[in-house]
């Protein structure tokens, strides 16, 4: 019997430490997750400005990708509803 009240208090405690540590850390990662977010947005928004300041010409990041269907899969077919009752 002792070995379970034991076991019950322990477990209680461990519950208790990680209720009081886990919005800690919880803040902590979304800080660290919302800090490498905004670097690689900074990042973005520094090359779109380049893009900016050049004048006369033409950047496109719009690279052609090969299919991913097939041609001998079949056709496209555009279906219409009908109010047939």
């Amino acid at each position: 019997m002792e070995g379970f009240i034991s076991f019950i208090f322990i477990t209680v405690i461990i519950i208790w430490l990680i209720g009081r540590i886990a919005p800690f850390l919880l803040k902590w990662w979304i800080r660290k997750k919302f800090g490498n977010f905004a670097d690689s947005s900074g990042s973005r928004a520094q090359q779109g400005n380049r893009v900016k300041e050049e004048d006369g010409t033409i950047v496109s990041d719009n690279v052609k990708r090969d299919k991913l269907v097939d041609d001998s899969v079949g056709e496209y077919i555009d279906y219409e509803e009908s109010n047939e009752k």
